[in-house]
């Protein structure tokens, strides 16, 4: 694309260099990373919290870029670099609007669902994947579990990409078939401006509670963050709010459709029928249907996520021309045939072990949503066993609160690592500690390393008890200090952690049912 088209209209100067010289300048790639340039690339000198762009120029242009952004006036060049400059007060800005416009503006090319909140945004995004691709509508899925473009899916890094990367995704969604994204949209992606230039048709919020405090400093800065989604949708937009919070109404932005439990005052509502370890039974109703569906998901939380992401899903398939019966047909057929997303409370267990459940609860909210779900399933004569740590280098507030809700809801605390970083695990934990109460402490465990503490929840497990061990969900790496200020990654699932250690106890409870029967003989 040529530069002069791609910068056409937007906030930027150019500072040094002349695109025309000697014919038009090209740029066949954009990048913020150094290490991905090639020839042709315009570099984003981006400032980062980590690292600063700036400190790349050098390395970019070693590998061919020819054009670069900054809001550095007086960023220094290499005297015989023949690169153009250009120059922005708004680099996160202008990068998102470059992005979408080199690529060819493909976010308003496709029905776009944006899904915030503190908790609930991995589950819904998910769900509206699975029933919009049920429903014959090819969807891709941008979240913190993986990435799908429509062909392939792939590992995620981030919850939600940089500018870039989101248009250069959905670029190759469309050329991949896709019609629709969902996509998780987080607070720190929403203030820095990474989705700033994205054409949202669907903005979806799920709820607000304490976290991220450590970057945007108090609850009402976080949640103008999140608000920044629904001030992006147009006058076609539709915000789905979960009224249930009191930050719900709040958010709302264009074409609101409020969804409640138990509330049929809201254009969406649900009621639980039915509950069990296998899932819910619910009946559903919206403006121009109703429908009742079992969904292999456990908690009245994971109502509030079906219920939205039916919401978002019908939006999508009505703007893509599907009448209500259809909807509701789709519905029908994609509910029970849902999938929790990797590590959301995703059982782990088999038939005749304890019920383990995997959960990436990792706030007090989420954590007391998870507990309270699963405390009202276990079966007479079980106990609640609870697994959890707190992240380092992340917000601190929320431990001692995290402490306090586990005691609270559980018969059994293990209190361990979660991914502690460059922190002292155990300075970790003992705040943690702190927010329980010393009454409560007798039934309160401590193992640093989390193994060990995973293994006695299992072990010392009845058949009848339930088990969630928290914090880590999907993640498969451990972050852990190396006594020198930095950090050491070791791989670590707590899924497969747990799998072990029940397929050694079914071999324990073999053995000593064998031995029992030959002692009786």
């Amino acid at each position: 694309m040529q530069l002069r088209a791609l910068i056409e209209g937007l906030p930027v100067t150019i500072v040094r260099g002349d695109p025309d010289r000697g014919g038009v300048v090209w740029i066949c790639d954009l990048t913020d990373d150094s290490r991905t340039a090639v020839p042709g690339s315009l570099y984003i000198a981006r400032r980062g919290h980590a690292q600063d762009g700036r400190e790349y120029v050098q390395a970019a242009l070693e590998c061919g870029t020819v054009a670069v952004l900054t809001d550095d006036e007086h960023l220094e060049m290499p005297e015989r670099s023949e690169a153009v400059v250009l120059f922005t007060d708004d680099v996160p800005g202008v990068t998102g609007r470059l992005a979408e416009r080199f690529y060819g503006e493909p976010s308003s090319k496709l029905a776009l669902v944006g899904v915030t909140g503190t908790n609930g945004k991995t589950t819904v995004a998910h769900l509206v994947h699975q029933i919009l691709n049920h429903a014959g509508e090819r969807c891709g899925l941008i979240g913190t579990v993986e990435i799908d473009d429509g062909r392939e899916t792939a590992r995620a890094v981030l919850t939600t990409p940089p500018a870039v990367e989101l248009s250069r995704t959905m670029a190759r969604m469309l050329e991949n078939g896709c019609v629709a994204c969902v996509m998780e949209t987080s607070s720190h992606a929403l203030d820095q401006q990474r989705a700033g230039a994205l054409a949202f048709d669907v903005g979806v919020f799920t709820n607000l509670t304490g976290d991220h405090l450590d970057y945007h400093g108090d609850l009402e800065t976080y949640a103008r963050a999140k608000k920044r989604l629904f001030d992006r949708l147009g006058p076609s937009g539709v915000s789905i709010v979960n009224i249930d919070d009191p930050r719900g109404e709040s958010m709302a932005g264009p074409n609101p459709l409020r969804c409640g439990l138990n509330n049929a005052a809201a254009d969406w509502h649900a009621t639980i029928e039915d509950e069990s370890l296998s899932g819910l039974k619910l009946t559903i109703r919206g403006p121009e249907y109703e429908l009742c569906a079992r969904v292999p998901l456990i908690g009245a939380f994971n109502a509030m996520n079906t219920l939205e992401a039916v919401a978002a899903a019908d939006a999508v398939l009505k703007r893509l021309g599907h009448e209500p019966g259809t909807r509701r047909a789709a519905m029908e057929h994609a509910l029970p045939r849902a999938h929790a997303p990797a590590g959301r409370l995703q059982r782990v267990s088999e038939t005749g072990d304890p019920a383990v459940f995997v959960d990436f609860a990792h706030t007090d909210d989420a954590l007391g949503s998870s507990l309270a779900a699963l405390k009202r399933l276990v079966p007479a004569g079980g106990k609640l066993r609870v697994v959890f740590g707190c992240g380092g280098l992340k917000d601190t507030t929320k431990r001692p609160r995290m402490g306090r809700i586990a005691a609270s809801l559980a018969d059994v605390v293990i209190v361990t690592s979660d991914n502690p970083r460059t922190e002292s695990p155990s300075h970790i934990i003992s705040q943690v500690i702190e927010g329980i109460d010393p009454t409560d402490r007798a039934r309160t465990t401590i193992h640093v390393d989390r193994e060990p503490a995973i293994r006695e929840a299992i072990m010392q497990a009845d058949p009848r008890d339930v088990i969630l061990i928290a914090g880590k969900g999907h993640e498969t790496v451990q972050e852990l200090p190396d006594g020198q200020g930095g950090v050491v990654h070791r791989s670590f699932d707590d899924r497969v952690v747990a799998k072990e250690i029940l397929r050694e106890a079914r071999l324990r409870r073999a053995d000593a049912g064998t031995s029992t029967a030959g002692a009786l003989r």
